[in-house]
């Protein structure tokens, strides 16, 4: 598979815009069945995630040796580490931003985002201040256990050890009575390690599913999205009780995610030129642009309807037409902010997120150099 894999691409379009509908949570309380209308769609996109964390591990593979695991871990950690900091900026000045319009206090808000969190949540949960920075600590970690059983030659057992913690998660999140744990499990460990290990299986074990079987494959997809809105349901409203015209029950995975995730995989390497003739493998290349920005961008437009709302007329928030259209519009202004950012050097996308901080660096180190020669 050394050709690109157009589908992986078209489905991280796909998936980035599942993610964006999570945070967005267009139709969540919109008439009498704008609560059916979300959470039909935010199950639906219960892939999203996980698919992410499946295609890091699938490519993992293709690089991760005995020999190489340590510089592959050292670099995986500055290229995230360096997003991750460009993630928090833009949280922080988004925050910043929104409480100055809004006018709440700016330091608070300020002191709040740069020192109102335990070293866990910076550190390993990753979501101080910006949620959604979480996956990129999952990431990190999810491939320094991979990492680690590559380096001690122990591939056979990394698998059923990662769905082991895997099943631990899923009990305790949505069966709790069968097993509750008393820490978090939306993290590597119970989360993202059984992925990326499962991407990194089906590389190395080099499983291509055949593309007459495609069809198959998509059916696949149809059968367990079913399955998992029946199961969701059940454990929202049938065994948790809640009643659906009044909340809203979202987890973050479940039994069905992982048989429906492994079928959209199969289904994209069975047909690897989906989307090929579409601006949709374009879009899915810079989902990673999107998924750091559609939060900011999305505050940012609530935060400023003081000020466009009298100018269109009417309250835009509370129509059918905002419900339909809010969606891609943050997705589409993310994409196009991120964009801009690379055009004008603030970022590097195919490298680290904050170049300038090594174009100081440079700089700086000049100047030092400079300085001790006139000496």
């Amino acid at each position: 598979m050394r050709e690109r894999i157009h589908s992986i691409d078209t489905l991280r379009a796909l998936a980035i815009f599942f993610i964006t509908i999570a945070h967005v949570q267009p139709f969540r309380g919109f008439g009498t069945h704008g609560n059916l209308v979300f959470f039909v769609l935010d199950t639906i996109g219960q892939f999203d995630v996980p698919f992410f964390f499946v295609t890091s591990g699938f490519f993992l593979g293709a690089k991760l040796h005995t020999t190489s695991v340590n510089s592959i871990v050292r670099g995986t950690g500055r290229k995230l580490g360096s997003i991750f900091v460009f993630g928090k900026l833009v949280s922080v000045t988004a925050a910043v931003a929104v409480a100055a319009i809004v006018g709440s206090s700016v330091m608070s808000e300020l002191s709040d985002a740069l020192f109102n969190f335990s070293p866990a949540s910076l550190l390993y949960y990753g979501d101080a201040q910006a949620v959604p920075l979480w996956f990129l600590s999952a990431l990190f970690f999810s491939i320094v256990l991979v990492s680690g059983f590559v380096k001690f030659n122990k591939i056979r057992y990394l698998l059923p050890v990662a769905a082991l913690f895997h099943v631990v998660g899923i009990l305790s999140m949505n069966y709790p009575m069968v097993l509750d744990v008393p820490f978090r499990i939306r993290d590597a460990l119970f989360f993202g390690f059984f992925y990326v290990a499962l991407g990194y299986t089906i590389r190395t074990t080099e499983w291509t599913p055949k593309e007459n079987h495609s069809h198959l494959y998509l059916g696949a997809v149809g059968f367990f999205l079913g399955a998992q809105l029946i199961e969701q349901y059940a454990i929202g409203y049938i065994i948790g009780e809640n009643v659906l015209t009044q909340t809203v029950y979202l987890t973050e995975y479940t039994i069905s995610t992982v048989l429906l995730v492994l079928a959209i995989f199969a289904y994209a390497l069975s047909n690897p030129q989906l989307g090929k003739n579409t601006i949709l493998p374009t879009v899915g290349r810079h989902a990673l642009g999107i998924y750091l920005l559609h939060l900011p961008v999305f505050h940012l437009l609530h935060a400023t309807k003081q000020f466009w709302i009298p100018v269109i007329g009417f309250p835009l928030p509370s129509t059918l037409l905002w419900q339909l259209t809010i969606t891609p519009l943050v997705y589409v202004l993310a994409l196009g902010t991120y964009l801009a950012m690379a055009r004008l050097g603030v970022i590097d996308p195919e490298g680290g997120h904050i170049p300038w901080l090594s174009r100081l660096r440079s700089r700086g180190g000049l100047s030092v150099r400079s300085r001790l020669s006139n000496e």
